[in-house]
């Protein structure tokens, strides 16, 4: 399984399998894209709000997705849609950014690559400077929520005072509840394979922070 190494000049690298690269650039393509201010929500996005980093709205986006990484600051609706108004649009930027950064490290670097990565390639091998890796770490932590919350876990989490860190008891929680829920699926379920992909995901994260980590 890919792991992610400390290379000596305080480089992080990881090799990942042509398959394992093609789901992870599929999934930070759809974040992105789900990211992308106005949320399929029926309202226009003010161009001049958007330039000083406002929000037009104040309400909790549409998507449950998007309800788990974009929380609600406070209890109170009229706090929060205020909070939202200033803070949303430059923490949907923030996770954007994150998977882009992840999307375009994935990408070949070759003059004549034509737009696609053959399954066939074997492996991809991945470098980044260390002080990436909060960014890989945010990035892969936003796919891996997203995927709970499409296999009906937490979208109802992200409460104010909640967290979604990688470690916290929570998680481990939530993470046994899907197990228990996998070991169930028959083999014909299409979950089963979003289940593989979150749990791969999640080894992804512990690697990079024994990375981190790593003297």
């Amino acid at each position: 399984m890919s792991t992610f190494r400390r290379q000596e000049n305080d480089e992080l690298s990881i090799v990942f399998t042509s398959q394992e690269a093609h789901v992870l650039i599929n999934l930070t393509e759809q974040l992105i894209e789900l990211l992308a201010d106005g949320d399929g929500q029926e309202h226009q996005v003010d161009p001049l709000l958007q330039v000083i980093g406002f929000s037009s709205s104040e309400l909790p986006p549409e998507d449950p997705v998007l309800r788990r990484l974009l929380p609600s600051a406070y209890d109170d609706d009229q706090e929060a849609g205020e909070f939202r108004r200033y803070t949303e649009h430059g923490l949907r930027e923030k996770k954007k950014a994150h998977a882009h950064l992840i999307y375009e490290a994935l990408l070949p670097q070759d003059e004549d690559w034509n737009g696609d990565i053959p399954l066939d390639k074997g492996k991809i091998e991945v470098r980044f400077p260390s002080a990436d890796a909060m960014a890989w770490l945010g990035g892969l932590n936003d796919l891996r929520i997203a995927l709970a919350v499409r296999l009906g876990f937490g979208a109802e989490r992200g409460k104010p005072g909640q967290s979604d860190g990688v470690n916290d008891d929570s998680d481990a929680n939530n993470s046994e509840s899907l197990h228990k829920k996998y070991e169930l699926m028959i083999e014909s379920d299409p979950m089963k394979a979003v289940y593989a992909v979150y749990s791969w995901i999640g080894w992804l994260q512990q690697s990079l922070l024994d990375a981190i980590s790593a003297e």
